[in-house]
């Protein structure tokens, strides 16, 4: 579908929407608009929201990324304090900015997306 659109596609309606949907699609893009089914802006925007997580990891310090292991691997932050070498606040710091970038809210979240994208194995 994405590629689709990026090739100029003008609508995009999945092969079990209704014939009604199809008609109406058909009306929109023969008016010079845009048209996704439902289901179809749905996987748009997850996509789109995938992507940008995508780039946000991409986008990680060296740094921020031995923070977000050792979170994911269920280190406090006291304990990556001392390993790193850096005050507590610091890491609480790091541990904010991440989740910030990343837009998740929680340490499960952080694995979830952290398996995800290739960061740790299933087993880490």
């Amino acid at each position: 579908m994405v590629e689709a659109l990026r090739r100029g596609a003008l609508g995009y309606v999945l092969k079990n929407s209704a014939s009604l949907e199809l008609l109406n699609a058909v009306e929109v893009v023969a008016n010079g608009h845009r048209y996704l089914c439902r289901r179809a802006s749905t996987l748009a925007v997850e996509g789109l929201m995938a992507e940008s997580r995508s780039a946000a990891v991409l986008s990680l310090s060296a740094r921020e990324r031995q923070v977000i292991l050792m979170v994911v691997r269920g280190l406090t932050s006291a304990v990556i304090s001392t390993k790193l070498d850096l005050s507590p606040k610091t890491v609480e710091s790091y541990r904010a900015r991440i989740m910030a970038k990343l837009g998740v809210d929680d340490v499960p979240a952080l694995v979830r997306l952290a398996v995800r994208e290739g960061l740790i194995g299933v087993e880490d």
